[in-house]
């Protein structure tokens, strides 16, 4: 029995995360880039709704407002290097959101499928996906880490500072401990799915290309057009 797969199908969303890429970092006019984030953070307001919405806007206009006023305060040093380094960040950030939107709306087998059916090499995609996996989940260890010494007054905090290497030995000292159990869980998961690098991966969701994807790439490529001829016009 096979089950209906999340859409759009990832290989979409993974072409998506590719254009994105692209497009941040061609765009020369910068009305264009505001732009190419307002049409992304209105795929987060379909998909997580208003609050994240507008926290990703908020967090977007901030940076920009960081860039301008060191532009124009024109503070030694800082105002050359810091400006750089925060447009790096502006062109990053509609990438990132598009990362996690495929990272939180396609179940990891679902992934694992559309990376084999475009030919994605498994030495690569299997420590992809021992990564995403792994990562939220020693971020969760740490928060529990963090609530225990918070209970003991021993947490991260400014009176802390002053003995900085007994506070890092305090949280490093259970996350090893942690990893360690973590890693061993993650090695019997995939024998127990049965992963590997040699074998032909099957999934028990009918994973395939629909015309709701197809449509959903064509909405795609009219934005990009209509990106790329704004950002084409002087003004």
């Amino acid at each position: 029995m096979n089950f209906k797969a999340a859409k759009p199908d990832a290989r979409i969303l993974i072409l998506q995360i590719v254009a994105a890429a692209i497009l941040s970092f061609w765009f020369k006019n910068q009305w264009t880039t505001i732009c190419f984030f307002l049409v992304i953070d209105l795929l987060v307001l379909f998909w997580y709704g208003a609050k994240i919405f507008f926290e990703r806007l908020i967090a977007y206009a901030i940076l920009n407002a960081l860039i301008w006023g060191l532009l124009i305060l024109e503070i030694p040093i800082i105002s050359v290097v810091f400006p750089s380094f925060l447009m790096m960040i502006v062109r990053v950030f509609p990438i990132y959101l598009l990362l996690k939107l495929l990272m939180d709306k396609t179940p990891m087998d679902e992934l694992l499928y559309s990376l084999d059916a475009i030919h994605i090499p498994k030495s690569l995609s299997i420590p992809l996906m021992v990564v995403y996996r792994y990562v939220p989940t020693i971020l969760q260890e740490f928060r529990y880490v963090n609530e225990s010494l918070k209970m003991r007054g021993l947490n991260l905090s400014f009176s802390s500072l002053g003995h900085l290497m007994q506070t890092i030995e305090n949280y490093m000292v259970p996350l090893l401990f942690r990893s360690e159990k973590l890693s061993e869980e993650l090695s019997a998961a995939s024998l127990c799915k049965g992963l590997s690098a040699y074998r032909k991966r099957s999934c028990c969701t009918d994973v395939k290309l629909t015309i709701a994807d197809f449509l959903y790439l064509l909405g795609m490529i009219f934005v990009i057009c209509g990106l790329l001829y704004l950002d084409s016009m002087n003004f």
